[in-house]
């Protein structure tokens, strides 16, 4: 009998599936996860949103306290930009493109009796953001009772002749900056740029040296040498200067004849004072890629200055300069005097009253000088800062910056 061989079948591989339970699960884990990604990207653009329109807020809220510090005069007509017109009130402005969905509503809070000569100031931006949600920002600050017209003057120091810094370009200080170096320790320089008349400074000491007449009104002082310099007589005077500016409520002294003089005292003096005044403004332009600001002559155009255009700032002054004989002692004592042509000064609405101060860093230097009744004493340098102010008659000199009653 013959035995036949079986085999067996191999046992099935059992396959596993996933179950219905799994499969929520996992559904829910995803859904959770976008939903969480969804959020953030949202609060992302909501943050990013606000910090937007933050910045912008901010923007606004400084940019309404500097127009309103930016007044024109203490007072003036109704609709004018005076300090007396600033006042609480609310404005509304449209947000910029892309930088917010709603408008900026602007509230300020003027208190103008927190303090004595200024007005406290609170402003605040609110806006809503993308969520509708309220939004505010909140900047403070302090606005003075200063006339621009003082604050100004003190500002454009010497006009014409500021004061040279110690050691720039290896001069005395006090010398005009403006100088023609003639390249042997001496420096050329015009005190009215239109006239005949030429001073020549010693470098080191300060003293003007020498004075030239018959220089070609046509050569300005950036042109002067030596053989323009040829009708000179030689001797010693010291160098004084300053500017005379007009308040907003004063007879304007920079487009009426205005002479300064010196009236000298306390000894004998080979000669009165020499002094020339000269109608000047201040002009912006721009050359050589930067913007430049100068003044120039009343009557100056940027032609004949050698420049395309120029923007005048609307700034005008009186530059007065002065070269007094000294005694045999090198000294000088006497009165600054300004002489009015066409306006009067006294102390009526309709006058000027003349009030002195002193600027940057000649002051310590000149207020030494200075005695009773606006005399200067024993002078036996340049002064180069010796700056006046013209307020009306009928209105004291003011106090902010301080100044003194010159004249009447």
């Amino acid at each position: 009998m013959t035995a036949i061989a079986t085999r067996s079948a191999p046992p099935r591989s059992r396959q596993r599936g996933v179950t219905l339970l799994e499969s929520l699960v996992a559904f829910f884990v995803l859904a959770a996860g976008s939903v969480a990604v969804a959020q953030m990207q949202s609060h992302s653009r909501l943050a990013a949103d606000i910090a937007r329109e933050r910045s912008e807020a901010v923007r606004l809220g400084e940019q309404a306290i500097e127009e309103l510090r930016a007044f024109a005069s203490i007072e003036g007509p109704p609709g004018a930009h005076t300090y007396a017109a600033i006042a609480t009130a609310s404005t509304v402005v449209a947000a910029a493109s892309g930088v917010a969905r709603n408008a900026y509503r602007i509230d300020r809070v003027v208190d103008a009796a927190a303090f004595t000569g200024a007005k406290a100031m609170r402003v605040a931006v609110r806006w809503a953001d993308r969520s509708g949600a309220p939004r505010e920002v909140v900047v403070d600050s302090f606005i003075a009772a200063v006339d621009p017209a003082y604050s100004g003057s003190l500002a454009l120091d010497a006009g014409a002749i500021p004061a040279t810094p110690r050691g720039a370009r290896g001069r005395k200080p006090g010398l005009p900056l403006t100088g023609k170096s003639l390249g042997d320790g001496r420096s050329a320089w015009k005190p009215r740029e239109s006239g005949a008349t030429a001073w020549v400074f010693d470098d080191r000491s300060g003293a003007i040296v020498a004075v030239c007449e018959g220089v070609p009104t046509t050569t300005l002082t950036r042109d002067l040498a030596a053989d323009a310099l040829r009708s000179c007589t030689s001797g010693g005077w010291l160098f004084v200067a300053g500017t005379l500016r007009s308040a907003a409520t004063a007879p304007p002294v920079a487009t009426m004849a205005t002479t300064v003089r010196i009236d000298l005292r306390d000894g004998l003096y080979p000669a009165p004072a020499a002094c020339f005044a000269e109608a000047r403004k201040t002009v912006r332009f721009v050359d050589d890629g930067g913007l430049h600001v100068d003044d120039v002559a009343l009557e100056a155009s940027a032609a004949s200055s050698g420049l395309s255009s120029w923007e005048e700032t609307g700034d005008r002054f009186l530059a007065w300069h002065c070269a007094v004989a000294t005694r045999a002692d090198g000294r000088w004592s006497g009165r600054i005097a300004i002489v009015a042509s066409g306006w009067s000064i006294g102390t009526g609405a309709a006058d000027g009253r003349i009030c002195r101060f002193a600027a940057g860093d000649d002051r310590a230097s000149i207020d030494a000088n200075i005695a009773s009744a606006g005399v200067d004493v024993d002078v036996g340098a340049a002064l180069p800062g010796r700056n006046f102010l013209v307020v009306r008659g009928s209105d004291p000199c003011p106090r902010t910056p301080p100044t003194e009653q010159h004249q009447p």
